[in-house]
């Protein structure tokens, strides 16, 4: 699917399961918004920021690191460029767990680098429930179904423009980050 790729279990549904509990439970849901900007139209969501290295976090964290790794690790044996040629890059600290209800969803389609986010360079989701709706990436000319444990990831530039299934059906539970360009700390 041209830099798409789609695995299946790559998280357990006792974890997904888990997340969800986690979630629902969780003091620190807001509005979901996209962009620097804060953008609240394009969305409606109840989003979770979370951080890799953030111990109030530990709880998600603990359980989605090591899918995580499998993703990127997959990422790099299907495009070896990535160990081999690409600049140096890692996984972004920053992700989101995001709720959307019935007849929510991420109605814009768009990309994950932006001028707000130059140094992104590939994106991953892993759908934590099954769902009746899941995301579009038109220029693959295909719908990733929401299975849950199924895990995705892609460029993060304008070659993968996507968007929810909207309006959503239901409810659907993802966990969403992105891959980035950093600069390598020369030793002295």
């Amino acid at each position: 699917m041209h830099g798409l790729k789609v695995y299946n279990n790559i998280l357990s549904k006792d974890s997904c399961n888990k997340i969800i509990e986690l979630f629902d439970n969780d003091d620190h849901r807001e509005v979901g918004t996209t962009g620097y900007n804060k953008i609240t139209n394009e969305k409606k969501s109840t989003d979770i920021h979370c951080n890799l290295r953030n111990i109030h976090n530990q709880s998600y964290n603990d359980l989605l690191i090591p899918s995580i790794i499998k993703l990127a690790n997959n990422i790099k044996t299907d495009y070896t460029f990535l160990d081999t040629g690409c600049d140096y890059w890692r996984i972004d600290e920053w992700y989101n767990i995001q709720k959307y209800e019935d007849g929510q969803g991420y109605f814009a389609t768009h990309c994950e680098q932006s001028s707000s986010y130059p140094h992104r360079m590939l994106a991953w989701m892993i759908y934590l429930n099954d769902a009746e709706c899941g995301t579009e990436f038109p220029y693959q000319k295909t719908t990733v179904k929401a299975k849950q444990g199924k895990g995705v990831i892609w460029s993060a530039g304008w070659t993968h423009p996507h968007k929810g299934v909207t309006p959503n059906i239901g409810e659907k539970y993802i966990a969403t980050g992105w891959g980035v360009f950093y600069k390598s700390e020369k030793k002295v």
